[in-house]
C-alpha cells in the first residue's frame, strides 16, 4: 500500500482540493516553528525533561503530534463531504478499495474529524513503542495526546475507550476500515519519516500545565497552517513534482513549509518580545527621582539570586509609581524565565484603555525589536487610539482561514475573514500576542472551562502578568482570581500583584495560592507579612522570600483630615440634619472662596438626584440666570467672577459614550495634573463641582481640595480619598479655605446615630462593612490618618475577627450575613472554575461550558444592558434629540455592512442600563433593524424610542410601569410607575 495524495484535507474556497498529508505536514513544520518563536526557554526545557528526552528530540516530537491533529479526515465521512462538491476529483473513492457500508453510519451516527483523531491515534502510538498500559487510561501519555489532539477545534473530547488501544473500529465502524484503515497507517508513517522517526518518548502523561501548553500550540499551528495563501503556494509547488507521494516529495515539502514558517508567525504577529536590560533608570529616563518603592524594588530585586517564576507582591498608595514598578519588575522577572512577554490586567476597560497609552509609550522606547501590542476586552475594537490602524479595514479583502464544514457543528465551518489582516485582532487570538493589556476577565476565562481556553493558557505562559488594583474584586472574582493564581503558578508566570488597599491576610493567601500551584506543597508555606506600604516576593521553585530591608519611606506621607457628618438621608434644603443641607455647608468655602471638590455618590440615581438639588440651590443663589451646569454656554465659559456660581457637573457610567467622553475630557482638563498640556484648573474665586459615582476612582488622575463621599467600605473611601491633594509636584494653586488634604463622609443614620441605610442603596455595600468602618472613624475622635502609615492597619481592622462593637448583637447578624454570602459567592465561583492543575483527572473538564465567552461572567452584580436612545418624529428617526443625525438602517461597507468605524461611531451614542424589570417589558419596539444582526455589537441593543414633538419637547421611551428619560446633562433617568 502506498500512500494515497487524492484524500482531501482543505476543499472549501480552493479552486482545487489540498491533500491531508500536505496539511498535515505543514501543521507540523509551523508547530516548530512556534516552539522555535513563542516557547521560552524554560518551556523548552520542561518539556524536554517531561518526555525524558533531549530538546530537539521533544521539538520533533510535538511537531509531530501536532501534524497528527488532521488524521481523522482519513474516514468516509469526512470524504463524502467533499465528494458533494468535487465529484470529479473525488471519484476515486468508488474504488473497491474505499468501498464502505454507509448504511453503518446512518445507524451508527456522524463522526467528526477531531473526534476520529482522537479514537485511531493510542493504536499506532502503541506501534510506534509508546507505553500502552501500566496505569489508568488518563495516565498514559499516548491517551493524553490523542485528548490534546482531538480537542484542537477547542474541546477535549471524554477520555479513550480501552478498546481504542486494540482497534476502534470495535466501536466505531465509521472510521472506515481496508482501505481507510491502511492510509490513516500511511500518513502516520509519511509523517514520522519527513519528522526523522522521533523515538518515542517512554514516559506516563505530561504535567496537565504542559498538556494545555501543547494543545494550544496544536491550534495555533492548524490555524497558521490553514491560511489560504500558503496552501495555494503549496498547491502550485506540490502540482510541480513528479510524484508527490514519495519520501523525496514529501521532504521537499516540508523544507519549504519550514523555511517560511518563521515569516508566517512574524506576520501573525507571534513571537516574543524584546526588551532591553538595565537598571530602573535606564527603563525610565524621564524619572530624574525614583520614588522610594521603586529604588527599594530595584535594589532587593536585580541584587538578588533569583531562580525560576516568582510572584511581588507590592501594596502602596495612589501615586508611589506601582505602575513603573511592575513594568521594571516585570522586565527582571520574565529574563529569569527566559520571557519577556508582558499581560497587564485591570479591573475596567477605562483602566485597560489608558494603560494602553502607557505601554505604547513604555513599549516604543524599551523594545529592541518590533512586537505586537493587544487591547483586550469586549470594546477594544472602538477605542479609537488602538483601532485607527484599521479603519474601513471591513471594505479590504483578507487573508483566509479555511475549513470545511461538518455537520454537528455547521457555524464553525464558514471560512472566515480577518479585520485588517491582523491575524492577532480575531477574536480569542490577542492573548497570544507578545504584549497585551486588558481587563481582568481576560485571563480569568483562562480558568473557566471555555472553548479554546487553551489559547490563553498558551498565551499568559509565556507572559510574565501583571495584576493591577487586586483589591477591587467582591468574593466570587476574588476566588476566580486565586484559581487563576494558582494556574498561574502551575504555569510558571512570573505574577505581580499591585493594589493600593489590600488587607495583609488576603495578601497572603494570594501570594500563598499562586505558590501551591506551583507546588502543592506549598500550601502550608509560612509567609511574613507583607508591609505597608512595600513589597514582598516568593520564589516558586525554592524557599526564597525577600523584602525591603526596613520600613520603606513614602515621598507622599501626609494626614488625611476626615471629618464625618451623620445625616438623614434627604434631599430638602432646609432641613438642618438632612445630608443636602451637609453637603450645601461643606461646599460654602467653595462657593464664595473658589476651589475644586468632588461629591461621590453610591449609585447612578443618588448622584443624579443631588446634582438637581445642588442646581436648584445655585439657581435660587444666583438667580435664575445661573448657568454653572450648562455646558453649552459660551457665556459661562467667559465668566471667573463668583457671581456666577461655582461649575457644576455630573459624571457617572449612564451617560451615552460620546457624552461621558467628553465629561472625563472635561474633568481632565479642570482636576488633572497642571503640568499636562491643555489642563486649566478653575482658579480664582469661581469654583468647580463633580458630582460623581465611583468611576472617578479608577483610571482619572484627578486632584480635588475637598472631596465629599457617601459612607463606603473603609478600603473604598481610602481609594477616593487619593484623589484630595493628589498632585504634589507640581502642586496646584489651592484656595485659602484648603489648608490640607479633607475628606467628609456622609453616613445615613437614624435616632441615636444609628446606621440606616437608605433603600435607594440597594445592596451595593455590605452592611456589616459599613457599620465596622463606621465605627472605626468614630473611634479616631476626629484624628486625621496618618498615609501611609495607618492605611493597613485601618482595612485590616474592618475585617478583623475580633472587632469590639457599640452595636455588637447587630454586627454579628450583619457579620453572619456578609460571611454566608462571601461563602456562597466563593463556593460558587469554585463550582464553576477549572479544578486546581493538581486536581485535573481529565483534560476533557477543562472545557465543557457552551457559554459564549462575549456573554460569560466573570463578576457577579446586576447585568448591564446596552441600550440606545433614539428619537423619532414625523420626518424619521434620529441620535440626537435636534434630530439632525439620522439612525442608520445600513452601513456602508460591502453588501451595505456596518465598517469599525461606523459601529465605533453608533455605539458612542449607546449607553449601559442595568438590567431588570423593564427590560422583560420591552417589545418590538425596542428591537434594532433587521439589518444590524450582521454586526453582534448592534445587534445586542436595545432601542429607547423618545418622541420629539415639533417644539421640540421630548418624551422618554415607556416600557410597562418604566419611563427612561436621555437627558444630555443627567445621562439616563430611570423612572418607575409611569
Amino acid at each position: 500500500m502506498v500512500l494515497d495524495a487524492r484524500l482531501c484535507g482543505k476543499s472549501d474556497g480552493l479552486d482545487e482540493p489540498y491533500p491531508v498529508i500536505g496539511h498535515l505536514i505543514d501543521t507540523a513544520m509551523v508547530c516548530g516553528a512556534v516552539w522555535d518563536r513563542v516557547l521560552t526557554v524554560r518551556q523548552r526545557r520542561l518539556f524536554a525533561e517531561a518526555l525524558g528526552v533531549p530538546a530537539g528530540e521533544a521539538r520533533q516530537t510535538l511537531m509531530f503530534w501536532a501534524g497528527l491533529h488532521d488524521l481523522g479526515k482519513i474516514i468516509p465521512q469526512f470524504q463524502d463531504m467533499i465528494l458533494r462538491s468535487r465529484p470529479a476529483h473525488c471519484a476515486f473513492l468508488g474504488e473497491t478499495a474505499y468501498a464502505h457500508d454507509r448504511s453503518v453510519d446512518n445507524s451508527a451516527g456522524r463522526i467528526r474529524h477531531e473526534v476520529a483523531t482522537h479514537a485511531v491515534l493510542p493504536r499506532f502510538l502503541i506501534e510506534l513503542g509508546y507505553p500502552g498500559t501500566n496505569g489508568r487510561l488518563a495516565k498514559l501519555l499516548l491517551t493524553q495526546v490523542a485528548q490534546v489532539l482531538g480537542g484542537h477545534h477547542g474541546r477535549y473530547p471524554m477520555d479513550n475507550d480501552p478498546r481504542d488501544l486494540r482497534n476502534a473500529l470495535q466501536r466505531l465502524p465509521q472510521l472506515g476500515s481496508g482501505a481507510w484503515a491502511d492510509q490513516r497507517a500511511e500518513h502516520v508513517a509519511a509523517l514520522y519519516g519527513v519528522l526523522g522517526r522521533p523515538p518515542a518518548p517512554r514516559c506516563r502523561a505530561m504535567p496537565v500545565h504542559l498538556a494545555v501548553v501543547l494543545a494550544g500550540m496544536v491550534i495555533v499551528s492548524d490555524w497558521i497552517a490553514s491560511q489560504e495563501h500558503l496552501i495555494e503556494q503549496q498547491q502550485e509547488a506540490m502540482g510541480r513534482l513528479p510524484d508527490r507521494r514519495s519520501p523525496n516529495a514529501l521532504n521537499t515539502h516540508a523544507r519549504r513549509v519550514a523555511d517560511q514558517a518563521d515569516a508566517l508567525l512574524q506576520d501573525a504577529g507571534l513571537g516574543q518580545a524584546t526588551f532591553r536590560s538595565g537598571r530602573f533608570r535606564d527603563l525610565f529616563p524621564e524619572i530624574a527621582s525614583p520614588f522610594p518603592l521603586q529604588s527599594s524594588v530595584e535594589k532587593g530585586l536585580a541584587g538578588a539570586r533569583l531562580a525560576g517564576p516568582g510572584i511581588l507582591l507590592v501594596t502602596a498608595p495612589t501615586g508611589e509609581g506601582k505602575t513603573e514598578t511592575a513594568l521594571y519588575a516585570a522586565s527582571l522577572l520574565g529574563e529569569e524565565v527566559g520571557s519577556s512577554g508582558l499581560f497587564f490586567a485591570l479591573p475596567t476597560q477605562a483602566t485597560a484603555n489608558q494603560m494602553y497609552g502607557r505601554l505604547v509609550v513604555f513599549a516604543k522606547r524599551n523594545l529592541l525589536e518590533s512586537s505586537q501590542l493587544t487591547l483586550l476586552h469586549g470594546s477594544a475594537d472602538l477605542f479609537a487610539p488602538y483601532s485607527g490602524g484599521v479603519q474601513g479595514a471591513v471594505d479590504v479583502p483578507e487573508p483566509r482561514v479555511l475549513s470545511d464544514c461538518e455537520s454537528g457543528r455547521a457555524a464553525e465551518g464558514v471560512p472566515v475573514s480577518i479585520e485588517a489582516g491582523r491575524w492577532l485582532r480575531r477574536r480569542g487570538r490577542g492573548i497570544l500576542a507578545p504584549l497585551a493589556v486588558g481587563t481582568i476577565d481576560q485571563a480569568l476565562m483562562g480558568v473557566l472551562p471555555l472553548k479554546r481556553n487553551a489559547l490563553r493558557h498558551l498565551g499568559l505562559s509565556t507572559k510574565t502578568v501583571v495584576i493591577d488594583e487586586a483589591h477591587a474584586f467582591d468574593a466570587y472574582t476574588h476566588a476566580l482570581l486565586l484559581r487563576l493564581l494558582e494556574w498561574l503558578g502551575a504555569l510558571g508566570v512570573p505574577v505581580v500583584l499591585l493594589s493600593a488597599t489590600l488587607t495583609g491576610e488576603l495578601a497572603r493567601g494570594m501570594v500563598r495560592s499562586y505558590l501551591s500551584g506551583a507546588n502543592p506543597a506549598n500550601a502550608t508555606r509560612q509567609l511574613p507579612v507583607p508591609s505597608y506600604p512595600g513589597w514582598l516576593y516568593a520564589s516558586a521553585e525554592d524557599d526564597l522570600v525577600i523584602e525591603q530591608s526596613g520600613p520603606l519611606a513614602s515621598d507622599r506621607k501626609r494626614h488625611l483630615a476626615v471629618d464625618v457628618r451623620h445625616v438623614v438621608h434627604s434631599y430638602e434644603a432646609d432641613r438642618t440634619d438632612g445630608r443636602l443641607a451637609a453637603v450645601i455647608r461643606e461646599l460654602g468655602p467653595l462657593t464664595d472662596g473658589g476651589g475644586c471638590a468632588a461629591v461621590i455618590c453610591t449609585t447612578v440615581a443618588e448622584a443624579q438626584r443631588t446634582y438637581v438639588a445642588l442646581r436648584d440651590h445655585f439657581h435660587a443663589c444666583h438667580g435664575d440666570g445661573y448657568l454653572g451646569w450648562d455646558y453649552r454656554s459660551v457665556e459661562d465659559r467667559e465668566r471667573e467672577d463668583a457671581a456666577a456660581g461655582p461649575r457644576l457637573r455630573l459624571l457617572h457610567a449612564r451617560f451615552p459614550g460620546r457624552r461621558r467622553a467628553a465629561l472625563t475630557a472635561e474633568a481632565e482638563r479642570w482636576f488633572g495634573r497642571t503640568d499636562k498640556p491643555g489642563v486649566r484648573r478653575p482658579a480664582g474665586p469661581r469654583g468647580a463641582i463633580v458630582v460623581a459615582t465611583q468611576v472617578i476612582e479608577q483610571s482619572l488622575d484627578l486632584d480635588f481640595d475637598l472631596l465629599l463621599s457617601d459612607l463606603a467600605p473603609m478600603a473604598m473611601l481610602l481609594q477616593r480619598a487619593g484623589r484630595v491633594w493628589r498632585h504634589l509636584d507640581p502642586a496646584p494653586p489651592r484656595p485659602s479655605w484648603s489648608t490640607g488634604p479633607r475628606l467628609v463622609v456622609l453616613a445615613p443614620t437614624a435616632r441615636g446615630r444609628r446606621l440606616a441605610i437608605p433603600r435607594s442603596w440597594g445592596e451595593v455595600y455590605q452592611t456589616s462593612l459599613l457599620m465596622r468602618t463606621l465605627e472605626l472613624l468614630e473611634r479616631r475622635g476626629g484624628r486625621a490618618i496618618a498615609v501611609p502609615g495607618d492605611v493597613q492597619s485601618l482595612v485590616d481592622a474592618v475585617y478583623a475577627d475580633e472587632f469590639v462593637s457599640t452595636a455588637p448583637e447587630r454586627l454579628v447578624d450583619q457579620d453572619i450575613k456578609r460571611l454566608a454570602d462571601d461563602m456562597a459567592r466563593s463556593a460558587l465561583a469554585d463550582m464553576v472554575a477549572l479544578p486546581r492543575p493538581d486536581r485535573v483527572l481529565s483534560l476533557q473538564t477543562l472545557t465543557t461550558s457552551e457559554a459564549d465567552e462575549d456573554l460569560i461572567r466573570t463578576r457577579l452584580g446586576a447585568e448591564s444592558v446596552p441600550v440606545l436612545p433614539v428619537f423619532e418624529n414625523g420626518e424619521g428617526r434620529w441620535l440626537d434629540t435636534a434630530c439632525t443625525v439620522p439612525l442608520p438602517e445600513t452601513g456602508r461597507g460591502r453588501d451595505k455592512r456596518f465598517t469599525i468605524p461606523e459601529v465605533r461611531d453608533l455605539l458612542a451614542y449607546a449607553a449601559p442600563l442595568a438590567h431588570g424589570a423593564w427590560r422583560a417589558a420591552c417589545g418590538p419596539a425596542n428591537e434594532p433593524p433587521i439589518s444590524w444582526t450582521k454586526e453582534p455589537r448592534l445587534a445586542r441593543l436595545v432601542l429607547l424610542p423618545h418622541q420629539v414633538d415639533p417644539q421640540g419637547g421630548v418624551t422618554g421611551a415607556v416600557m410597562g410601569r418604566f419611563r427612561v428619560i436621555s437627558d444630555d446633562a443627567l445621562g439616563l433617568v430611570m423612572e418607575s410607575e409611569v
